[in-house]
């Protein structure tokens, strides 16, 4: 009767060593995959301006009648600019995202709450506009229509 041969078989850490060298190769496949993925999307998405830029761009109109309207809501929007929502603008801004505000229902934890505030409408203005103490400037972002509306908001609050 024949005997057949011995298998070889992986010592106990060679075995370990194989796993753990598997594993850190996948792992490094996945790290180079959500590289190449963030830097791709960051490519696509340069700035928040240009993003609103491509957003409010649109093809030019074909018929005259196109043409009227068109100009009838571009004057409609600016007509409306004066009269800006300062409770859109704070959800828009996202200033729910760190401050208390009870008329907006927005429950932030990073900044000082707005309920109460003894501020003058000038003085959120301010900060609104330039930032300081933890707080970004939204000057570059909002025009000063919105800044206004949104600081009205928050003092009549």
């Amino acid at each position: 009767m024949a005997v057949p041969p011995r298998q070889r078989r992986w010592a106990g850490p060679a075995a370990e060593a194989a796993l753990v060298l598997a594993v850190i190769g996948l792992l490094f496949v996945a790290a180079l995959a959500g590289f190449l993925v963030g830097r791709a999307s960051a490519e696509d998405d340069d700035s928040p301006a240009a993003a609103q830029t491509e957003t409010t761009e649109s093809e030019p109109a074909e018929t005259e009648g196109a043409t009227t309207e068109a100009t009838q809501t571009e004057t409609e929007t600016e007509g409306e600019s004066e009269d800006v929502d300062g409770a859109a603008v704070f959800a828009e801004a996202g200033c729910g995202g760190c401050h208390v505000f009870t008329p907006a229902n927005s429950e932030g934890t990073a900044g000082p709450p707005l309920d109460g505030i003894d501020l003058s409408k000038d003085e959120i203005a301010q900060q609104v506009r330039n930032g300081g103490g933890g707080m970004p400037a939204f000057g570059d972002r909002l025009s000063d229509e919105e800044i206004d509306a949104v600081a009205d908001y928050v003092e009549s609050g």
